[in-house]
């Protein structure tokens, strides 16, 4: 009898302590997690900011947008802040399509050129020898990549707490994210805009904060960035927040007679590395 009361004591025991752990799930598995549910919720509205400080140039760059979460293509609108004078403009368009971000151009600058820049930052990059480290960061507009960062969690994620974002329950984490972690878990289709976030970034890891919807979905993401390798030395942090998934997304590119490649700039210049 004894043996027995000793074993049902056990065992409420140790159902007590599943409950109270939050049903065993680990911070890290759910902030891992947290990219495939969140796009498994097919879009969704963005808001983003993103604060740099860099040599001879600090500010913010804020910005509202909606993204087609299982295809990587979305619209933005920039408020470019103290930016705004080196564009000739207050706010620019921007339509992102997976690699590539079409920017549509101050009026002033249109009337002599085509309305729209076409930048494919990987080939800039590979065709010119361009340092995209300033521009690199336009990227960090886009949902899509910064979702498949979170594959990269490690395992100093920890809970932070029950918190609000813009009136979902959510739980927030703590701790680091790398990406070179990041890139063994995605898709091989995916991996060169890894590869891209770390040549922008200037570095692999970083410390990131998370917080998750009770349904496993990324509500909002905050990461620090400071550059001090060989490349432009910079700092800031990126805050993205998602909300009213499942919104309509209109994001085509625009037409081609009405686009300027960038790159096709650049091509046939030496590397500059």
């Amino acid at each position: 009898m004894r043996a027995a009361l000793r074993s049902a004591a056990v065992a409420v025991a140790l159902v007590l302590l599943a409950a109270c752990s939050g049903g065993g799930d680990d911070a890290v598995d759910v902030v891992r997690a947290a990219p495939e549910k969140t796009i498994d919720a097919g879009s969704a509205k963005v808001a983003i900011n993103v604060s740099i400080a860099s040599a001879g140039a600090a500010g913010s760059v804020t910005g509202e947008g909606a993204f087609d979460l299982e295809n990587g293509r979305g619209t933005m609108t920039l408020d470019l802040g103290a930016f705004g004078a080196t564009f000739g403009a207050s706010s620019l368009e921007a339509v992102l399509d997976g690699g590539t971000i079409f920017v549509k151009l101050p009026p002033q600058l249109a009337a002599t050129a085509k309305p729209w820049v076409r930048i494919d930052l990987a080939t800039l990059s590979q065709q010119a020898g361009v340092d995209i480290g300033s521009l690199g960061q336009l990227r960090s507009v886009d949902p899509s990549q910064a979702l498949r960062f979170l594959e990269g969690a490690v395992d100093d994620m920890e809970e932070v707490g029950e918190e609000q974002v813009r009136g979902a329950s959510t739980t927030h984490y703590r701790g680091t994210v790398d990406l070179r972690k990041a890139r063994d878990e995605v898709d091989a289709d995916a991996r060169p805009a890894v590869d891209q976030a770390i040549e922008s970034l200037g570095t692999s890891t970083f410390p990131a904060d998370v917080w998750v919807d009770d349904d496993g979905r990324l509500r909002k993401l905050g990461f620090e960035i400071a550059r001090t390798d060989s490349g432009p030395s910079s700092a800031g942090r990126v805050e993205l927040e998602l909300y009213d998934f499942g919104t309509e997304v209109n994001a085509s590119p625009p037409a081609a007679d009405q686009v300027t490649d960038l790159t096709s700039l650049f091509a046939g210049t030496p590397g500059r590395r």
